[in-house]
């Protein structure tokens, strides 16, 4: 792609409709390939608002968002779904995991939706499926490749590798993780998190990260905090 930045923000402002004052006002916001970004603020902060809009969910800003080399403004709703599905893995603080389907079924699904993705997977692993099963085997799963029918028994840790692996299935170029370790303690937090930015870094992928946790922004490369208003983060290529 000729746009070096997974992530690229100018002059952003949102409001929810009949607000005395904007939610999210960002002078600018820029996130290289192949780095990471830590973003924190409160509850109520915009954190979530923000990632809809990078995810081309929420529309009706002023400013211009560009995400791996696409401005979003340009796409209508349907050519935004196809976007997201072929550019961006999700982790979802809930995973949204299919309960009925096995950990395997749950991360190929991350290439239902893209035959981009399907076609990357394809080409690093030989097939999605070969893809899917060594992702599990690399978050520490492999076990349950083959032997677990269904997600419903998974330890909430198990779980959130599942989901882990079903957003990097496919080699995205921007993996964004929302709340992903509320539900963890603290080691297993930063092991989590060790072994989402080596999945990142193998695969290429950008990484923005969002916590209400300050404690865990030294493990990204920057951080983005929801302190003032109308701020800026850019960050160097590593």
């Amino acid at each position: 792609m000729s746009d070096e930045r997974a992530i690229h923000i100018r002059d952003l402002m949102f409001s929810w409709p009949g607000a005395k004052a904007p939610l999210l006002e960002i002078r600018a916001l820029a996130l290289p390939q192949r780095s990471s970004l830590f973003v924190a603020g409160p509850s109520g902060s915009g954190k979530s608002t923000l990632l809809n809009l990078i995810a081309g969910v929420q529309t009706g800003y002023q400013g211009s968002i560009s995400v791996c080399g696409q401005d979003l403004s340009a796409l209508s709703q349907r050519q935004r779904d196809r976007w997201r599905a072929d550019h961006i893995g999700l982790v979802f603080q809930q995973f949204n995991l299919l309960p009925w389907l096995s950990p395997l079924e749950n991360v190929v699904l991350g290439c239902g939706f893209s035959d981009i993705r399907k076609r990357r997977a394809v080409e690093r692993d030989g097939s999605v499926e070969a893809q899917a099963r060594r992702l599990l085997d690399e978050l520490g799963l492999g076990e349950l490749s083959e032997t677990q029918r269904d997600t419903v028994t998974l330890s909430i840790g198990q779980q959130q590798r599942v989901a882990a692996a079903r957003a990097l299935i496919g080699n995205p170029p921007l993996i964004i993780a929302d709340e992903p370790t509320s539900a963890l303690d603290r080691d297993n937090s930063a092991r989590f998190i060790a072994l989402l930015k080596r999945e990142c870094e193998s695969n290429g992928s950008a990484l923005l990260f969002v916590s209400h946790d300050t404690e865990l922004a030294a493990q990204f490369d920057a951080e983005h905090r929801f302190a003032s208003l109308y701020q800026s983060t850019e960050i160097q290529r590593c």
